[in-house]
């Protein structure tokens, strides 16, 4: 199967510790490029051009998603409607939810495209059916994101209508094959109604069909039989994010397929690239398919190998074949992986452990073909050029503990921001209980002797799946909240978070230290060098415009977003450039997971220490 999931009673490891491809490589492509961007969180500049990449895949899915046998030419984009599935992934059965082709009427044999040029023509429609609202959405998730960069207007979508039309293309080639290859296989199997046990995402629920299926003939194998029986598995666009991945056993590695055809009786795994090729990452994709090949080979008991990789540079077009790897390389990469996984993820590196070693670029022109290195060193390309030692920054302390800030009678210490920590276990007594959803309470008040602090379960279920609320949440109650995330609403009252990784629990072990509310350190000072700024904006529930500001601050021990309402930051925010070192007074502390994040308030300050060198702009 293509989706491998986690077994939750063997899961030692969690969704959010797992190693994945694009992690090992970004490893090993400069250690401490991985830890800024995985450890400190570092977001790069988010352009355009990688969520069009989104839109063309998401364009293409729903294109072979689609059915020559139901589905006309000119049909709305919707004329297929979302799959269910369950929120962890798992889809539902015809019993539980309806599924959208369950109630479409398959058209007659002669409706059908009788030709792979017809096909074509009907395939080339649909993406240019499905193409418009899938960029429409991608350009409404850039829009906010609150690292976009570069302008949408650059999008070119007759070149991206090109893209999707490339990959379909290619898959008319598959089609075709199986026409001539007689259905392959499976044709017999199909016709009786048997399905994949993970099926390609086709509108129907995953069981087989009692009465065959509805698109069966009867002899030589028609053009619109060999679409269905080919068609490759993806990720349903539909289907809840994160949930489709093939988890290794062991649940320390996971990895998310592309297409995976099936139909000749082995599998097929494809990656769709919506670029030209002409990069050094092109050299990530071909071991990002090798790992994908023992992924699938440790996710069906060692026993099954894939028997070709491909990868789909729609932007070329074309398509570059690679090597399967053999079993003894495949245990090579697993050990690999597991090596890399002990290291970055059983416990959290130091930044000395990932020094600024990055490996030589490579060279590919067009297709991925291998060429020679450019003349540049990975550095001087790199986001985070400014703030690394590896380029213009230091990994030395830019600020003492303490400083000077004009205007101020006496020095303002500094806090080191490696060891700043938003959590801390209350113990005390439910004074009431709010909010409550499916059966969960949201929102409760705790008492602490005469003081009083508010629950806000921002999730249900902790990293490993249990759940956050392990109470009876009842008034009067005696309950320990551990490691809540310490925060000081607007209001200035007491705020407890709880994450997947807080939990509400009985108060039945007086060995656990816990913090009196009022005893917590609830304001920090910090300093640092600028790593980047950011601005978010949007509208509220309740109509009303909305728009933050915030910085990523870096220090000799750590890093962490600075974050505030937009109108709270004085002038200075507006000087601000990366590799500035600035020191912020006054601030609380959130998290989520293991990101901290600190909130500037209209009664935080912000002043700039040190300026570098001035841009042009």
């Amino acid at each position: 199967m293509p989706v491998h999931m986690a077994d939750s009673q063997r899961d030692t490891v969690g969704p959010y510790n797992r190693m994945s491809a694009s992690q090992a490589n970004a490893y090993k492509a400069c250690p401490r490029l991985w830890f800024y961007q995985k450890v400190y969180r570092f977001k790069m500049p988010q352009i355009p051009v990688l969520f069009v990449g989104r839109a063309v895949e998401e364009a293409v899915c729903r294109v072979l998603r689609d059915s020559p046998g139901f589905v006309a030419a000119n049909s709305s984009h919707d004329a297929l409607g979302p799959s269910p599935y369950h929120e962890n992934g798992e889809p539902c059965t015809g019993q539980e939810q309806s599924w959208p082709a369950v109630g479409l009427m398959p058209f007659f044999p002669n409706e059908r495209p009788q030709s792979k040029d017809e096909l074509q023509t009907w395939a080339t429609q649909r993406a240019g059916v499905h193409l418009p609202p899938a960029l429409k959405r991608m350009q409404e998730q850039w829009e906010k994101d609150e690292r976009k960069a570069g302008d949408w207007s650059d999008v070119d979508p007759k070149r991206c209508l090109d893209m999707v039309v490339s990959a379909i293309d290619f898959h008319l080639d598959e089609v075709e094959r199986c026409f001539k290859g007689k259905g392959g296989p499976g044709l017999d199997a199909w016709r009786q109604g048997q399905r994949e046990a993970w099926p390609a995402p086709d509108g129907f629920p995953h069981e087989p069909f009692t009465a065959g299926h509805p698109l069966a003939g009867e002899g030589e194998v028609s053009w619109t039989e060999a679409w269905e029986i080919s068609r490759p598995w993806f990720v349903d666009p539909d289907a809840p994010s994160f949930t489709m991945n093939a988890i290794h056993p062991d649940h320390w590695f996971q990895g998310e397929y592309d297409l995976v055809y099936r139909w000749a009786g082995t599998p097929v795994i494809v990656d769709l690239k919506a670029s030209v090729g002409a990069n050094d990452r092109s050299g990530d994709y071909v071991d990002q398919l090798n790992i994908y090949a023992m992924l699938w080979h440790v996710t069906h008991q060692r026993a099954e190998e894939v028997s070709g990789l491909q990868i789909w540079y729609l932007g070329h077009p074309s398509i570059k074949t690679i090597d399967v790897p053999s079993l003894k390389e495949m245990e090579a990469i697993e050990r690999e992986m597991k090596e890399l996984w002990d290291l970055l993820k059983a416990e959290p590196p130091s930044r000395d452990d990932c020094p600024p070693e990055p490996k030589p670029m490579r060279g590919f022109d067009p297709g991925g073909k291998a060429t020679e290195a450019p003349d540049e060193s990975r550095c001087e390309r790199c986001d985070w050029h400014d703030v690394c030692p590896g380029g213009a920054g230091t990994d030395e302390r830019r600020l003492s503990s303490s400083v000077q800030l004009p205007g101020a009678s006496q020095q303002t210490p500094l806090q080191d921001i490696g060891v700043l920590n938003p959590r801390a276990t209350v113990r005390g007594e439910l004074f009431s209980v709010g909010y409550v959803k499916n059966g969960v309470p949201l929102k409760m008040m705790l008492k602490q002797g005469t003081n009083t602090a508010h629950i806000q379960v921002v999730s249900t279920s902790q990293s490993d799946g249990s759940p956050t609320v392990a109470v009876q949440a009842m008034k009067g109650v005696k309950v320990l909240v551990k490691d809540a995330v310490f925060t000081i609403n607007w209001k200035g009252e007491i705020v407890l978070k709880m994450d997947p990784f807080s939990q509400l629990v009985a108060d039945e072990d007086p060995s656990i230290d816990s913090f009196d509310l009022f005893d917590y350190q609830a304001k920090h000072n910090v300093g640092g060098t600028v790593v980047y700024t950011y601005e978010k904006s949007g509208v509220g529930k309740t109509g009303k415009a909305w728009s933050r500001k915030g910085l990523m601050l870096m220090d000799h021990s750590g890093a962490c977003k600075v974050e505030g309402w937009a109108d709270d930051w004085n002038h200075q925010y507006t000087m601000l450039e990366a590799g500035d070192v600035v020191a912020i007074g006054n601030l609380g502390l959130d998290a989520w997971a293991s990101e901290v994040r600190c909130d500037y308030t209209r009664n935080s300050r912000l002043q700039i220490i040190e300026r570098v060198e001035r841009s042009a702009a």
